[in-house]
């Protein structure tokens, strides 16, 4: 039978020395998704990563990762890859001895691998003499070798300069469409993440805010909310009293249909710099209690 949930959470409770991390955890992953896991530091994203790959156990609830409990479950880690924000690796490998090193577990298809990263060049570094970028391109290969039916990652992009977010959040595209891989990724960094999940699960204080399609949460969040840039703010701000404006830096936010009022603007003269509805960094600011006025 086939799993439609890759992972699913019911009232997961985790506790430290009697504190509670996680304080009644529920949600699900759907196959071959692409879901952002998003949360301010101390929320419970780490914890909960552990618990799915089978490095913690859990306290209490149900967790199911395929199907089955992912801890001490060898059956679940053939099939599920873990990329973390650093790569683990034998300090004096080179990356052909890495590489080589799992494909002797996993036999996979690593030439094709290599290949299609375009890291052929690359291969009798030392794995210490990367860059941050072609490490997590190690760290992908690594995780595809085994041929898994799901990637989890732990801030995978926490390292990287801007350059080499956009071309990680690329391939994780690429292989979610073509090898059919499902994505879960927990990452602070969220302006490159919204162009690439298709689902989204907030935490926050151990609790799951939200969660759900990207466009359906942040719809049901920010309902009409418009951010706008204008040439004379403080005239807009008069002539767009009705609809109650917010002033936030040189942007103003205001509930209402972006047709109204642009054309409330262009009436009275206002040249707009910029207008854009709300993010994925403005649902997470009001669900992890920020900005709250």
């Amino acid at each position: 039978m086939e799993i439609y949930h890759v992972i699913e959470l019911i009232n997961v409770v985790k506790k430290f020395n009697e504190k509670p991390v996680l304080k009644g955890v529920t949600f699900i992953v759907t196959k071959n998704s692409i879901t952002g896991f998003i949360g301010p530091n101390g929320a419970g994203k780490t914890t909960t990563i552990k618990i799915l790959s089978g490095l913690l156990r859990k306290d209490g609830g149900i967790v199911r990762v395929l199907g089955e409990d992912p801890w001490d479950n060898p059956r679940v880690k053939e099939r599920v890859s873990v990329i973390f924000t650093k790569l683990p690796y034998p300090p004096n490998d080179s990356v052909e001895e890495y590489l080589n090193d799992l494909n002797s577990i996993y036999h996979g298809d690593l030439k094709s691998l290599i290949k299609e990263f375009n890291l052929t060049e690359h291969l009798k570094k030392k794995i210490s003499q990367l860059s941050s970028g072609q490490a997590q391109k190690i760290q992908l290969i690594a995780a595809l070798i085994k041929n898994p039916e799901l990637i989890i990652a732990d801030e995978p992009t926490a390292n990287l300069d801007p350059k080499a977010r956009i071309e990680f959040y690329d391939l994780v595209k690429k292989l979610n469409k073509e090898y059919d891989v499902t994505f879960f990724i927990s990452s602070h960094i969220l302006s490159e993440l919204e162009k690439v999940i298709t689902h989204v699960v907030f935490i926050n204080d151990g609790i799951v805010t939200a969660q759900g399609e990207i466009n359906e949460v942040e719809s049901v969040f920010n309902s009409e909310e418009i951010i706008l840039l204008v040439k004379d703010k403080e005239k807009a701000l008069e002539v767009l009293k009705k609809y109650n404006p917010v002033s936030e830096g040189a942007y103003i936010k205001i509930k209402g249909k972006l047709r109204e009022i642009v054309d409330i603007l262009d009436d009275n003269g206002i040249e707009i710099l910029n207008v854009r509805k709300t993010s994925l960094d403005d649902v997470f600011r009001k669900l992890s209690g920020e900005n709250n006025e």
